[in-house]
């Protein structure tokens, strides 16, 4: 039911994020300068100006939609129900679930059985209506043709 939304709407906003992240790093990586070099090889602190890079607003817009999208899963997860970590509890949650299937198992194993039965009546049924639709055809007209 409702925790089940939740654990969709949960593993929708990670992958949202996820396609943040893979976006973001995309961009960075398109656009960030290149290193620069000193005489002497060295990195340089300065940092070319090519008019590729990308710009601080930019940056902060994906920053801020990335905690946008962080808050949002922080209240999905904290909307979950606590989960009991008692390994005894979560055994006897498990024997619990298991004897519900079992039950169900046969239950459904109970409505085929009639489900069956039903069929094989109705079939019976429809095979006597048929032989004897074909039955009266096969005999000789009494109409006076």
């Amino acid at each position: 039911g409702a925790m089940a939304d939740i654990v969709t709407q949960l593993q929708d906003s990670v992958n949202e994020l996820n396609g943040m992240f893979y976006n973001c790093v995309g961009v960075l990586q398109r656009d960030a300068k290149p290193a620069g070099t000193t005489a002497d090889g060295e990195l340089s602190d300065a940092l070319p100006d090519d008019g590729r890079e990308a710009s601080e607003k930019q940056i902060k817009e994906m920053a801020a939609a990335v905690v946008h999208q962080s808050r949002k899963i922080d209240e999905l997860a904290s909307l979950l129900p606590e989960v009991d970590l008692d390994e005894h509890a979560q055994l006897g949650r498990i024997a619990k679930l298991q004897a519900e299937n079992d039950e169900l198992d046969r239950e459904l194993a109970r409505e085929l059985e009639a489900s069956e039965k039903i069929l094989a009546k109705a079939t019976a049924a429809f095979e006597a209506a048929t032989d004897k639709v074909l039955l009266s055809e096969d005999q000789p007209s009494t109409t006076g043709r």
